[in-house]
């Protein structure tokens, strides 16, 4: 079994930081601010989460708690500049600060239509000229260990747990299907063990870190959101971009969807200046922390 242990050891020690974390008794309410003196709290989180049931399942981490935050300030500042523009709102939404019909329909108004390619040589020309459309992420063959911070598996906290766990597995004395089969007594809700091939295309602290080891390291255990986790790396692929015999059966789609994700990160980033947005991590996951304590 190869270690990176250099990783193992920033995160077991990050272990002892966040015991430090929860035992601050800062206030957390404010997640986001804006210069206009708005800011959005943890009761603004909980009622938004509520309202959105469809992001009840991302919002347990971190990195899905942050998404949804910044989702609400976009929704905001949206919402802001539809006032600037003199666009109606409906009536029995006028005082609803997270308004989500009403800034969608903003949006619509703010950002250019996307419009796919004609014929094959527009299609091979932008192909061509947008290589970072058709770029596969790196991806890993992954095996995962997720437990609830709160839990108890063998008289023992999960990240202490964990952490002997990865001694005897480093002594060959167990392997992480063990870990797994023990894990999934505790909490079934996620998979325990092999999650075959992970596409790391997002930008957080776990992908960064899953993204930095190599084939055979373990990654953890590393606290995040609500839960603790130990990865193992069984594979890797670096990124790569797609030839061309592959993409050209859906580069109109493709072409589509990445300028809308494009126009989107642009417009976003314009009225997060003007509007002076401020996303606090810190307290995203203090708000993870007190809730464990």
């Amino acid at each position: 079994m190869k270690f990176n242990m250099k990783i193992f050891a920033a995160i077991a020690g990050s272990l002892l930081l966040l015991h430090s974390a929860m035992a601050e008794n800062a206030s957390v309410d404010v997640l986001a601010s804006f210069s206009n003196g708005e800011k959005i709290t943890t009761a603004d989180f909980g009622a938004y989460v509520d309202r959105r049931i469809d992001l009840k399942p991302t919002v347990r981490n971190f990195a899905g708690a942050k998404a949804a935050l910044e989702e609400m300030a976009v929704t905001r500042v949206l919402t802001l500049e539809g006032g600037e523009l003199n666009i109606p709102r409906v009536g029995e939404r006028k005082d609803q600060k997270f308004d989500d019909v009403y800034a969608h329909a903003v949006y619509q108004k703010l950002v250019p239509q996307c419009q796919a390619p004609k014929g094959e040589a527009e299609r091979r020309a932008y192909y061509d000229k947008n290589p970072a459309a058709f770029t596969l992420p790196t991806s890993v063959r992954l095996s995962r260990i997720i437990l609830p911070k709160e839990a108890k598996i063998g008289n023992e906290a999960p990240g202490l747990w964990l952490f002997n766990q990865v001694q005897l597995l480093g002594a060959g004395k167990i392997k992480f299907s063990d870990i797994a089969k023990e894990a999934d007594k505790v909490y079934q809700i996620d998979p325990q063990g092999d999650l075959g091939w992970v596409a790391l295309d997002g930008d957080n602290r776990i992908l960064k870190a899953l993204a930095s080891a190599n084939e055979g390291d373990l990654v953890g255990p590393l606290a995040e959101g609500d839960f603790v986790y130990l990865f193992q790396i069984n594979g890797k692929k670096p990124s790569a971009v797609l030839p061309w015999e592959q993409a050209a059966t859906f580069v109109e789609s493709r072409a589509v969807s990445y300028c809308r994700q494009q126009e989107h990160n642009k417009m976003r980033d314009k009225l997060f200046q003007k509007y002076g947005v401020k996303i606090i991590d810190a307290n995203i996951q203090k708000m993870f922390d007190l809730r464990n304590n």
